[in-house]
């Protein structure tokens, strides 16, 4: 009995061991097991990352970024011919979370052309924690295949779109263009830069009033006078009798394809934000004033025999007739002199009236940023009433010019300028500014200066053009320099037909130079009326026989517009 109970009590210690060494094993099983659960889920997590989430994560943003932000809507012009467009290229990024080796890939990768320095590469992938990075944008297909032969894990190429510029530099200062990442810069693409770039608009486009045709002759005969002149720049711009504008241009310019290489003096828009004094032009709106207010006739007679003193300085007249001239012969012989005495006639308050009426004392509205305010005279008083009756101590833009003048011979009807097609008020129904007599007295004038006056170069057989030029010394600190230092500049301001002008023209040069064909003269009627007939005969086979102001091409029928909002 007793071995028997010995041989139960080792028998029951040899199992009560074996439970606890169980117990003991099966802790020590589920903690290997819990250690291998967490060790293999760290490592998947990782290999996730680094094969799903890090290749195709940035992917799917830059995807997002582009397809909404970077693909803008076309631009366009009246009959639908493309300006601007946006095409699919590929841009290099890299990912520096999954680079193996730094120093390999920036030593491989620098070398080869338009791909960043090596310095630049080591910096971009020091950061481990970021997953995009760009390289290069836009890159062309033969470093594309040089950058993906290298095989480096973590460089890849994503679809991207890159703002082109059909025309390269013809439509620069009124197109505008955008920066690498397709935000725009300046001109319609800056204005309009949200707009163009929202995804609703992608298979829409810009319409502007702009007509291609118009816009290369007036590129190439401003360029050429700019060169014939050896001016130091120059601007032009043609405008319907319902305010859109057909064509702009300043000179010099910039390819908007090419944006590292444009220089601030380039990218300077000579119609929109460049003010000056522009002379003689303005006695269209001084004998509009006259004649409207009733302070004088075509018949009033004004003496301009003798200079006319106006405190220490003295009025004159370039080639004057110095004889009594009536109101239609001091417009058509630019008389200064008669065109002072005209001022006093309707005197200031007059004046000041009518210059807020024709919008030359604020800003003008149009569709694009650059736009220059006017610079009026703080003391308007009666002397800076006479000077500003010829073209001085008022400076304004080219486009407030053409505006004020379009607005008088569109028989005294206020037009709105507008680059966007579609927004043109009608020619008739708006505010009027002067009587249909007035603008009517203001065309004779014009046609009579074109054919015996000033504008006699400008003149176009078989077409009734009207015009005025003015010559205007430019101010250069408190005076106008030296007699013999002095920079001019011409302006020419003038359309056709007649009756019923349906395109106005305004062209000026900054400081041309006589030449042997002007007989030693640099004044207006020897350089721009020439370069205005040499326009006027190349546009006229294209407007003339017609109403411009509906495009013919049926293309434009089939064109869907961007929703813009109106500023």
């Amino acid at each position: 009995m007793f071995t028997s109970l010995i041989e139960g009590f080792a028998m029951w210690r040899t199992s009560s061991g074996h439970a606890e060494l169980i117990a003991k094993l099966r802790i020590r099983m589920v903690f290997s097991g819990v250690c291998g659960t967490i060790a293999f889920s760290c490592i998947s997590y990782r290999l996730v990352d680094v094969m799903i989430v890090s290749r195709y994560g940035a992917h799917e943003r830059v995807d997002h970024y582009i397809e909404h932000v970077e693909r803008k809507a076309d631009i366009v012009d009246r009959s639908g011919e493309l300006l601007a467009t946006s095409i699919a290229t590929a841009s290099c990024y890299v990912n520096p979370s999954v680079i193996i080796d730094d120093d390999e890939m920036v030593a491989k990768l620098s070398k080869i052309s338009g791909m960043p320095s090596a310095e630049k590469l080591r910096q971009k992938v020091s950061d481990k924690n970021k997953h995009f990075v760009w390289l290069a944008r836009h890159v062309p297909p033969q470093i594309q295949e040089q950058v993906m032969d290298l095989g480096i894990p973590g460089i890849h190429f994503q679809k991207d779109y890159k703002r082109i510029y059909i025309h390269n530099n013809l439509f620069s200062h009124v197109i505008g263009c955008s920066d690498v990442d397709g935000i725009g810069v300046c001109g319609l693409e800056k204005n309009f830069s949200r707009e163009l770039a929202t995804s609703d608009n992608l298979n829409k486009c810009l319409v502007t009033t702009l007509d291609i045709r118009l816009q290369a002759i007036v590129h190439e005969e401003l360029s050429d006078a700019v060169n014939k002149f050896k001016a130091a720049g120059g601007n032009a711009m043609l405008m319907s009798n319902t305010g859109e504008i057909l064509a702009m241009v300043s000179l010099p310019d910039f390819d908007p394809n090419n944006l590292g290489a444009c220089s601030s003096v380039d990218m300077f828009n000579r119609n929109t934000l460049g003010v000056f004094e522009p002379g003689s032009v303005m006695k269209i709106i001084n004998v509009a004033i006259a004649l409207d207010s009733g302070a004088a006739t075509l018949c009033s007679v004004f003496d301009a025999t003798e200079p006319l003193k106006i405190g220490r300085f003295s009025v004159t007249d370039f080639r004057g007739k110095k004889r009594p001239l009536t109101l239609a012969e001091a417009f058509v012989f630019s008389s200064n002199i008669a065109a002072a005495k005209i001022e006093q006639r309707f005197g200031v308050t007059v004046q000041k009236a009518y210059m807020k009426r024709l919008g030359l004392l604020d800003k003008v509205e149009l569709e694009i940023p650059e736009i220059g305010s006017p610079i009026a005279p703080r003391m308007w008083n009666e002397s800076t009433a006479m000077t500003m009756s010829y073209g001085y101590g008022l400076a304004i833009t080219p486009l407030m010019l053409i505006t004020a003048v379009t607005s008088i011979l569109n028989d005294g009807i206020r037009i709105a300028p507008t680059l966007v097609y579609g927004r043109r008020k009608s020619s008739t129904g708006g505010e009027r500014i002067i009587s249909s007599e007035t603008s009517r007295d203001v065309r004779d004038l014009m046609r009579l200066t074109i054919c015996h006056g000033t504008g006699r170069k400008a003149a176009v057989d078989g077409v009734e053009i009207i015009g005025k030029t003015g010559t205007a010394y430019q101010a250069q600190g408190s005076g106008y320099g030296a007699e013999r230092n002095r920079k001019r500049i011409t302006t020419f301001v003038g359309g056709f037909p007649k009756d019923v002008p349906q395109v106005i023209l305004i062209i000026s040069l900054d400081n041309p130079k006589a030449t042997e064909e002007t007989y030693g003269f640099a004044t207006a009627g020897h350089n721009v009326a020439p370069t205005a007939k040499n326009i006027f005969k190349r546009i006229v086979p294209l407007l003339y026989s017609g109403d411009y102001n509906e495009p013919d091409d049926s293309n434009l029928k089939s064109l869907k517009y961007v929703k813009l909002q109106t500023r």
